[in-house]
């Protein structure tokens, strides 16, 4: 398998990158006919649960479209061979292989479940380096109308943020971007108390050397200690 290298910005391209086309057909005597612009939407896909939400609300709104055009493109990090160096020929037939063979059978569940005519067209593209710098740039690239992404799970944080990868994607894709999240209520934001006003009391009496108060001592006490350095230094 040849792979080209992209000097400009040290990015791969592989022949796989347009590896899952399908092409509408029309006959040669027939009269031309003004279609509607298509709709193009590129959606970034990493295998992970986050990016099957991702794909399949892409694949939803590309339903809704009367010429819609997909692309799914994974990006892998920067290939190292052995002794931590740069590879010259990353795996593409491999890469290329499983990301084609994820689609098909997304798109064929898809369809089942959906009920959904098979689309027109769609894309695979396999890309290396920085994933959101490759999905804002194949947007670019093939003039995407949305981008679509996905954003792993909160993980209990108190309140939704953005993966670093749709973080990124959002700044610097020429188009809108669409960010999937799985659907939850985010936890309550904490409220950070004022100090107790009776343990101030027993920090001052004690000039320090007693933290809390009698109530808290018993929370606190055993897992905090004081030492203070009476000797001089030097």
């Amino acid at each position: 398998m040849s792979a080209d290298r992209d000097r400009g910005r040290g990015a791969y391209r592989t022949r796989h990158d347009r590896s899952l086309t399908s092409h509408a057909t029309s006959s040669p005597k027939s009269k031309p006919v003004m279609h509607t612009p298509q709709y193009v939407i590129v959606v970034g896909i990493d295998y992970t649960a986050a990016s099957e939400r991702a794909l399949d609300e892409a694949l939803a709104l590309a339903t809704t479209k009367r010429r819609a055009q997909l692309h799914i493109v994974n990006v892998r990090p920067q290939f190292v061979g052995e002794n931590e160096t740069p590879a010259t020929l990353p795996p593409w037939q491999l890469w290329a292989t499983e990301l084609r063979e994820y689609v098909s059978r997304k798109m064929a569940a898809f369809q089942a479940t959906a009920r959904a005519a098979s689309f027109n067209q769609f894309y695979t593209h396999q890309r290396m380096n920085d994933a959101a710098h490759e999905i804002a740039q194949l947007a670019a690239d093939v003039e995407a109308d949305l981008v679509v992404v996905g954003t792993h799970d909160w993980h209990g944080s108190s309140r939704p943020t953005l993966g670093s990868v749709a973080e990124a994607v959002t700044q610097l894709a020429p188009c809108p971007v669409l960010v999937v999240r799985r659907k939850a209520v985010p936890l309550p934001i904490p409220v950070i108390r004022p100090p107790c006003a009776a343990c101030l009391a027993a920090r001052r009496g004690s000039n320090g050397a007693e933290l809390w108060c009698d109530q808290h001592r018993e929370q606190h006490g055993s897992r905090d200690s004081f030492q203070q350095i009476t000797s001089g230094i030097g």
